[in-house]
C-alpha cells in the first residue's frame, strides 16, 4: 500500500512539474530607446537576457488558460529596490528555499526575486514594477502578459499595440541613475509633462497601420494595452467592426462616426477587428488626455492598412 501511494504521490508530483512553465526575466537600468535617427532616450526595462536590447513593452509572457508559471526575476538595475506586480492577477512571492512569502518584498540589486501565478483567466494584461510608482512603470518596467484560451481558438491574426508617454525630464541620469538604496527611499521627480508619445516603442504617428491591405478581409486580434499614465482614446472608422473579446464593456462606444475605445491607464483589451469593407485611405486616431484636466495633449492619425 504505501509503495503504491510513494509511485502516485511521485507521478503526481512530477506532472505538476512538468505542467509548469518557467521564465527568466530580468530587470535593467540600462537600456536605450530611438524614438528619432538622432535621439536616444534612456530607459529602464524587462529583458529574457543579459545582452538583450531593452524594448518597450518588454518581455512578453504567453501562456495557455490554465497552466502554471514560475518566474526567476533577477534584478540587475543599479537603483532602488523592484519587484512585479499585476493588478488582475495574484502573483505568489516565494523565498530561496521556494516557500510561499506572506509579505511580498522587493528584490534588491543583484539578488533574485521567484514568482509565481496560475493563469486563470484568457486575456491580455500589463504586469510592471510598483516600487515608486509611477516612476519604474513610466522609466520601462513594464510588459504585457498574454493567456491563450485552453481550447484551440481559430487562428486568427494578432497585433499588440502598447501605448505610453514619456516625459524626457524623468529619463535624465541624474534621476534614473539614483544610487541604490536599501530602504527603496522615494525618488523625487519633476511634475509629469510627457512630449513623446509611443506605440510599441515608436512615435504613435508613425505607426505602419492595422491590417496589410492585401489581406484586409481577414479578422485581426488587436490587443490593446496602456502602460502610461494618460488616458487614451482610439477612434475607428465607422466602416470597421469591432467585437470586444477582453476587458472592459463600457470600453467600447459606438456612434454614427464609428467606434471609441477609451483605455484607461493600466487597462488592456481585446478586439476582433473587421475591416473588409474599410476604405484603403481611412485612418485610425490616437487621443493621449490629460487625466486631471480632460485636455487632449497629443492626436495621432495613421492609417488602417499597410
Amino acid at each position: 500500500m504505501n509503495r503504491i501511494i510513494a509511485v502516485f504521490s511521485l507521478l503526481f508530483v512530477s506532472t505538476f512539474l512538468f505542467s509548469q512553465n518557467e521564465k527568466l526575466i530580468i530587470g535593467r537600468t540600462t537600456g536605450k530607446l530611438a524614438v528619432r535617427k538622432k535621439t536616444e532616450i534612456r530607459t529602464f526595462g524587462f529583458t529574457n537576457s543579459l545582452s538583450g536590447q531593452v524594448t518597450l513593452p518588454g518581455s512578453t509572457i504567453d501562456i495557455k488558460e490554465g497552466d502554471s508559471l514560475s518566474i526567476d526575476f533577477w534584478n540587475i538595475s543599479q537603483g532602488n529596490p523592484v519587484s512585479l506586480y499585476c493588478k488582475e492577477i495574484e502573483f505568489l512571492q516565494r523565498n530561496k528555499e521556494k516557500e510561499i512569502m506572506n509579505t511580498k518584498e522587493p528584490v534588491h540589486h543583484m539578488e533574485h526575486g521567484f514568482y509565481s501565478f496560475l493563469a486563470k483567466k484568457a486575456g491580455t494584461y500589463l504586469y510592471y514594477s510598483p516600487e515608486n510608482y509611477p516612476f519604474n512603470l513610466q522609466a520601462g518596467m513594464f510588459g504585457v502578459i498574454i493567456i491563450r484560451p485552453k481550447e484551440n481558438a481559430k487562428p486568427f491574426s494578432e497585433t499588440l499595440w502598447c501605448s505610453y508617454e514619456i516625459d524626457t525630464k524623468w529619463h535624465t541620469d541624474a534621476i534614473m541613475g539614483t544610487e541604490y538604496d536599501v530602504t527603496n527611499k522615494p525618488i523625487i521627480l519633476p511634475d509629469y509633462k510627457p512630449n513623446y508619445f509611443l506605440i510599441n516603442g515608436e512615435i504613435a504617428s508613425e505607426s505602419k497601420g492595422l491590417q496589410s491591405l492585401e489581406h484586409k478581409n481577414e479578422a485581426v486580434l488587436l490587443r490593446l494595452a496602456n502602460s502610461g499614465l494618460y488616458l487614451h482614446e482610439i477612434e475607428f472608422p465607422s466602416s470597421a467592426k469591432l467585437q470586444l473579446m477582453f476587458g472592459n464593456n463600457t470600453s467600447v462606444i459606438t456612434s454614427d462616426k464609428g467606434y471609441k475605445v477609451l483605455l484607461p491607464p493600466g487597462e488592456c483589451i481585446e478586439l476582433l477587428t473587421f475591416l473588409g469593407n474599410t476604405a484603403e485611405k481611412e485612418q485610425i486616431t490616437y487621443h493621449f488626455i490629460e487625466p486631471i484636466s480632460k485636455k487632449e495633449s497629443y492626436k495621432a492619425n495613421f492609417p488602417v492598412f499597410y
